[in-house]
């Protein structure tokens, strides 16, 4: 059983995981008025619904068939498209979004993937369980290897314990 099997039986069961934004995102959120934003691997949908509710336009990326459908019409601000992540190439243009959203979802791969994504002046919001934590070591990050995915970016929020929380702001060049 693969990754998605997983995800796809427990969305069945009715295990949906929290219902509230995450915390970071909702501290991220503050920082610019609403826009474009791509929340990666949405689970629930409940970023993607915060979001929509604050007036910004949203994507709603997850691999699993049983969420994407569960979540489809959740909003109208939400475009809610199926993609695994680990396994395909995101079809999204350059510099398309104020905001990417990668939160308790770790595929190493993305946070340079998605960079090309974020206009100028946007943000990344991610959330994503440290060795510190109690998670399998496999879903875990070194402390300091988000912000190193980063450099050149300007950091916003740098929090780092059981979970590190980052919030990175995509530099503007003069053209």
């Amino acid at each position: 059983m693969d990754a998605i099997d997983r995800w796809n039986e427990r969305y069945r069961s009715g295990e949906l995981g929290p219902s509230n934004p995450a915390p970071v995102l909702v501290e991220a959120a503050r920082l610019l008025p609403p826009g474009q934003a791509l929340d990666l691997a949405c689970g629930a949908g409940r970023n993607a619904l915060f979001l929509a509710e604050q007036g910004w336009s949203v994507v709603a990326v997850d691999g699993s068939p049983v969420i994407v459908e569960k979540i489809r019409g959740l909003h109208p601000r939400i475009d809610v498209v199926l993609i695994d992540l680990e396994r395909e190439r995101l079809p999204f243009d350059d510099a398309s979004f104020d905001m990417v959203c990668i939160i308790n979802f770790l595929h190493r791969p993305l946070f340079i993937e998605t960079q090309r994504f974020v206009r100028q002046g946007g943000i990344v919001v991610s959330a994503i369980c440290t060795v510190q934590s109690t998670m399998n070591p496999l879903y875990t990050i070194e402390i300091g290897e988000l912000r190193s995915y980063f450099s050149g970016w300007e950091i916003l929020i740098d929090r780092e314990d059981e979970i590190a929380e980052l919030v990175a702001r995509k530099p503007v060049t003069s053209s």
